[in-house]
């Protein structure tokens, strides 16, 4: 008989001499024996990158603690982003940016207009120079007449002169506001011809005295003091505004109201040029001026603010010399803020809306209206009185010259308070009044140019102008916005909370691969799955603690055993 040898089949290599790393050896010998611990499910069927590589029986140490150590350093590497996501999302939830398309300068007011004369009273009534000099004069002051030395030092306290500050040390001065009411100059003398978007007005029925730093003031196109201020928390004693006209179709956070017209308060403008803005002719009487008084300036200041502003002629003004052209461009500039940062607290989003800070003395919120409370307040607790210009209560005294010092230095250190918070040396007053600024606010950009306007060569030739003599002197200014549509700011979400989630979403999956579904995992073996685990070992125990009734089970009948038994137990029966 022939053999027949057959070439040997290939066997597998035993896992000692072949390859360790072949997916079913892998899988094969890192499988738990035996029933598993919830730690243990969950690594190995955790979605979660890296979990399973914490368990099984045949890992060594040093495998497990690499693991572990990586585990680690992605959650510490997760949770420093999200740590980072949070803060940003939590202090810079709001971003501050140019609006999508151009807005008609029709949907806002026109400026407010608050013009001040450099000349504060008429040389009969009172000459200021003259009686500086006489005051100043060791043996003739004596002479002077009560009324006459309370007329100066009501006006020491408008002009911008400084040279004789010291010159009363009367702490307060109650009757400061009648007597520069009285002394004033008459609007006639002051306003020759308005216009406003190509018609000729009246000038009475558009400026409306108002009471600033510089005295007695006209505003043209402010809110109506009722809508503005509160009554009720002020004085009584004298007036700062006389505007009457209310502001029913507008508000500063909704803006005009469809039903609007053209003839709207606030008035507005429907284009750009001279043609759609405001022009006003002023006069001054040559024989009135004062260069004491002005400390040589003459003419007059104006400031364009917005509607919802107390006019405040420290800082913000520019002046029309005599027989000068002024013209005013303006840009407006226009903070909007969206919807969907309403929600946020006013110390994430750093403003305020008009219903959210109450005011004492206003009842529109800016943050100009509320610095000018906040200085109110200073100054009455540094000095004991409030600056006649200011809003104070009945009970708070106006402060005279012997406190005007005192005022300025209240000023000088409520501007500086900041730079000193920092540097220790003060307590921060300012944190108090919390003056952020407004969520929709409105600013004006002025481009101011000027030209020579040389009125008495037209005068000769066209008799339009009346009651202008050789002792008067002209000046021209004109406003109107330099463009018909200009872009807002808008102030809107930057980091919302879906942004904050899909921030923190991306950061878990590139570290650890964590999905929704990997949360969903996490919850059900803390919760649902260790529940069913105690149901059904209860269940187990008492399957197994149930008694089971033994049956006797025969063989089939062609086998005869069971009929031979069955016989057998028949015939013992009959025995």
């Amino acid at each position: 008989m022939v053999e027949t040898k057959f070439p040997k089949l290939r066997t597998s290599v035993p896992a000692s001499e072949g390859n360790l790393w072949e997916p079913e050896l892998l899988n094969e010998s890192y499988k738990e024996s035996g029933p598993r611990s919830l730690w243990v499910d969950y690594c190995m069927n955790s979605t979660i990158h890296g979990f399973k590589y914490l368990v099984g029986n045949k890992r060594i140490t040093i495998e497990r603690i690499w693991w572990i150590v990586v585990c680690l350093l992605s959650l510490y590497g997760c949770g420093t982003l999200i740590h980072s996501v949070y803060i940003k999302w939590d202090k810079e939830p709001v971003v501050v940016t140019f609006g999508e398309k151009p807005v008609p300068v029709f949907t806002i007011p026109f400026p407010a207009v608050t013009i001040c004369p450099e000349t504060k009273v008429r040389k009969k009534d009172l000459d200021f120079t003259t009686a500086y000099q006489l005051y100043n004069d060791e043996e003739l002051w004596q002479f002077m007449a009560k009324e006459q030395i309370d007329k100066l030092e009501a006006l020491l306290q408008v002009c911008d002169f400084s040279f004789g500050i010291e010159m009363n040390n009367e702490s307060y001065a109650d009757d400061v506001v009648p007597l520069l009411q009285r002394m004033a100059i008459p609007f006639e003398d002051m306003f020759l011809l308005c216009g406003w978007r190509e018609q000729v007005i009246d000038c009475r029925d558009f400026f409306k005295e108002t009471l600033t730093e510089a005295g007695i003031c006209y505003t043209f196109n402010s809110l109506a003091a009722d809508d503005l201020m509160r009554r009720d928390q002020l004085h009584s004693e004298y007036e700062y505004m006389a505007e009457n006209q209310s502001s029913k179709q507008w508000n500063m956070d909704e803006g005009y109201s469809s039903r609007a017209g053209g003839d709207t308060y606030p008035r507005r403008a429907f284009g750009a040029g001279r043609r759609a803005g405001l022009f006003v002719i002023t006069k001054v009487q040559i024989s009135d001026m004062d260069y004491m008084c002005g400390n040589s300036f003459q003419g007059f200041k104006v400031h364009l603010h917005s509607p919802v502003q107390y006019p405040r002629m420290v800082n913000e003004f520019f002046r029309i010399p005599l027989s000068q052209e002024v013209s005013v461009s303006v840009e407006p500039l226009l903070f909007d803020t969206t919807a969907n940062v309403r929600r946020y607290d006013p110390s994430r989003r750093l403003c305020y809306y008009n219903h959210e800070r109450y005011l004492r003395y206003f009842k529109v919120y800016s943050k100009y209206n509320c610095d000018i409370e906040c200085l109110s307040n200073y100054t009455l607790k540094t000095c004991g009185c409030v600056p006649f210009p200011l809003p104070r209560t009945k009970d708070d005294r106006i402060c005279g010259m012997g406190k005007a010092s005192c005022a300025d230095m209240a000023l000088s250190v409520l501007e500086e308070m900041d730079l000193l918070h920092e540097l220790n040396k003060t307590d921060n007053f300012l944190e108090h009044c919390n003056c952020l600024p407004s969520c929709n606010a409105l600013f004006y950009n002025t481009e101011i140019s000027q030209a020579m306007f040389d009125w008495r060569k037209l005068a000769e030739n066209i008799h339009l102008i009346a009651g202008v003599d050789d002792n008067t002197e002209l000046s021209y200014l004109s406003i109107y916005f330099k463009v018909s549509r200009f872009i807002p700011i808008k102030r809107s979400e930057l980091f919302g909370i879906s942004d904050f989630l899909a921030n923190c979403g991306g950061v878990l999956g590139l570290f650890m691969g964590v999905s929704i579904l990997s949360i969903v995992e996490l919850v059900y073996y803390c919760t649902l799955k260790p529940l069913i685990a105690r149901t059904r070992s209860g269940i187990d125990r008492a399957e197994t603690a149930r008694v089971v009734k033994s049956t006797l089970i025969l063989p089939p009948p062609e086998y005869g055993l069971a009929g031979d038994i069955r016989i057998r137990k028949a015939s013992t029966n009959k025995w």
